[in-house]
This record gives C-alpha cells, sequence and structure tokens, in this order.
C-alpha cells in the first residue's frame, strides 16, 4: 500500500489546471464517439485517476467514471468514512459507494440513455471487472480505448515539471547520501525512506542488482506528488566496468533531444558499451515519468518512437553479464531541443 504524504495544494496546480485535465480528456471521449468513460485504478496503478483528481488510493481499488459532459464520480467499495477524506483531498465532489463495480457502474448509467460505454487503457484492466460491468450493463456497447489519459500525462505541464525538478532535487540528494563509501544494504534503504518520506514523496521503490565481483547498483523510483523520478547508481569499480556503464549513461542522455527517436539512445551509447567484458548483454532504455511506477513493463519498447519537447524521463543502460550479474546506472531527464535538463543525478 502507498503510505507517504497526499498533498492537494492549490499553489502547486491551480484549480483549473485540474479541469483542463477532464475537460481535455472528455473531448478525447467526444473524438472517439465514447459517452462515459471508465477508469480502473488500484494501488499498483492508480495514476491516471490521480491525475484527473488528486485521489490517492492508499489501498483497495476504484473506477472513475467521467461523462461526455458534468462532473466525474468515484465508484468505490470503500466505507463512508474513507470516501469523507477522499473528498477532502481532492477534485471528487461525487462518489458512490457499493460491493462490487458491476452494480455500481449500473446504478450510475441508470437512467442514462444507452450509448457507448468506454474502458480506458482497457488493455490494463482486470479481465473479471470489466467482464462483469459489460454484463451488468445490457443495451450499452462496451468499447475497449486505448490510454487516453496516459497521452495527456506524456508531457508534464508546467506545474508538473517544477514538481518534477522539486522530487528531482530531493531524490539526487538522497540517492547520494545512501550510496557513500562503507553504506550497507540496510543504510541504504534506511536512507532514502527517511529523506524522501521526509521530503514529501507519496510512494518509493528501493532495488539492488548485484554482480559476482561484488559491486552494486541502487536504485530507487518514487513517486511525489502525480508525478515519478528514477535514479540507479554504481558503488565501485568492477575492475572498470563501472565507468564505462556512466560514459554509457552519459552518451545517451546527450542524445536525448526532442525529436530523436528512442533508438537513437541506444546508438550514442553503442561505442562505450561495446568494451564490456565478454558475454555481456546491454540495454539502453527510455521510460516516460508517466510509466515509472511500473518501470514501464506495460509498454512495448519502440526504438522508432520520437521524444517530444518537454517530455520527462528515466535512461537507463542495464546489463547482464555472462555469468548472471546483473547491473545498472539511470538517471532522469527532462527533453528539450538542446541540451536535455538533468531532473536527477550529478550532471544535473
Amino acid at each position: 500500500m502507498k503510505r507517504g504524504l497526499h498533498v492537494l495544494d492549490p499553489a502547486e496546480t491551480p484549480d483549473r489546471e485540474w479541469q483542463e485535465r477532464v475537460a481535455t480528456l472528455q473531448r478525447a471521449m467526444a473524438a472517439h464517439g465514447v459517452d462515459v468513460a471508465l477508469v480502473y485504478g488500484d494501488v499498483s496503478r492508480s495514476d491516471d485517476i490521480a491525475y484527473l483528481t488528486n485521489l490517492c488510493i492508499y489501498w483497495n481499488e476504484g473506477v472513475l467514471a467521467i461523462p461526455a459532459e458534468g462532473p466525474v464520480t468515484f465508484l468505490t467499495k470503500l466505507s463512508l468514512r474513507v470516501q469523507n477524506w477522499m473528498k477532502a483531498s481532492s477534485k471528487v465532489t461525487e462518489f458512490s459507494g457499493g460491493r462490487n463495480f458491476a452494480d455500481l457502474v449500473a446504478k450510475y448509467l441508470l437512467g442514462r440513455k444507452t450509448g457507448v460505454l468506454g474502458l480506458v487503457d482497457a488493455a490494463l484492466w482486470p479481465a473479471d471487472v470489466a467482464g462483469e460491468i459489460g454484463a451488468a450493463v445490457p443495451g450499452w456497447e462496451v468499447r475497449r480505448l486505448a490510454g487516453l489519459v496516459r497521452a495527456q500525462r506524456l508531457v508534464p505541464s508546467a506545474a508538473e515539471t517544477e514538481l518534477l525538478r522539486a522530487a528531482g532535487r530531493i531524490l539526487d540528494h538522497a540517492a547520494a547520501a545512501a550510496t557513500v563509501e562503507g553504506s550497507t544494504a540496510g543504510s541504504r534503504v534506511e536512507t532514502v525512506e527517511r529523506a524522501l518520506r521526509g521530503g514529501g514523496f507519496l510512494d518509493l521503490y528501493p532495488n539492488s542488482l548485484t554482480t559476482s565481483d561484488g559491486v552494486t547498483s541502487f536504485g530507487v523510483t518514487g513517486q511525489f506528488r502525480t508525478g515519478w523520478v528514477h535514479t540507479s547508481r554504481v558503488l565501485g569499480d568492477g575492475d572498470g566496468w563501472a565507468g564505462t556503464l556512466n560514459e554509457a549513461l552519459a552518451q545517451a542522455i546527450s542524445a536525448t533531444k526532442a525529436g530523436a527517436t528512442v533508438g537513437a539512445l541506444a546508438e550514442a551509447a553503442a561505442a562505450a558499451l561495446a568494451t564490456l567484458p565478454g558475454g555481456a548483454t546491454a540495454e539502453v532504455r527510455w521510460v516516460n515519468q508517466a510509466d515509472l511506477s511500473t518501470g514501464g513493463e506495460f509498454r512495448t519498447h519502440d526504438p522508432a518512437a520520437v521524444l517530444a519537447d518537454g517530455e520527462a524521463g528515466a535512461v537507463s543502460v542495464e546489463v547482464v553479464f555472462a555469468d548472471g550479474g546483473n547491473a545498472a546506472v539511470a538517471e532522469t531527464v527532462r527533453v528539450t531541443e538542446g541540451e536535455p535538463e538533468h531532473l536527477t543525478g550529478a550532471q544535473r
């Protein structure tokens, strides 16, 4: 479950921006001929709902119902006590509670003219939930939609960018403190937990990789407000190969420019990676910050994808050695038409 600080501050994100996020989705729904859209979220992937409403699903799950016009409604199996807290900490004014989503959706649609019900980012919905909802709304055409909300989140707004900069500074300092010489596995986690939770992070995932020659890669992915940042750093030299990884990362980041393809990052790092020990295989990855909560595992890696001006994400170099050891270095950057903006890392 999430267990960090949850904030609704109009000085950080103005009311008009929250309104425009929903309005943008409603325009996309109209373009797809959708009368009502549903967005599913649970503790592992609730960022779309948080982006639209500032709702935090600390545990359990929920469905956000968005009509073609008018306010959104959050459908939840949680108690009234929790709903009152959600009302106070989000932009949602309409809540509906019950035992299952099928009945809640049927109740929500009762009295509305039948039409098209769209499941946003349908590929990520639990199959049983989607099936039960479809069976509960006869007369409605249930249509599977792509990631309409995610598409809005790919290029952060000015307000979101400022929050990502703040998150990057906090994460950078925490990672530097956690990876000092002599640190242990436990002390590294303790250090980033204290620093990031104390700095206002809502969620974080520390991760360690090891190699047979005793080198550790320590990475942290964290959520600050509704945005995500990531860093991974190598502790030790590894007979010189650690320097190679850092050089490859620097070259990949230097290629991270507006209009460049994701594949260009790997091409930029290729010369450095060619000097890795024999049998090692390396991958250069770009994960938009909108997908960092799951490490990009739900998105197809497309080398032909073009980076947009203002987009933010993690550039990583990940290596598997012949003996099965793993290592990774990564930093979060913001794409510009010139030099990328380093949100984390010493190069920032």
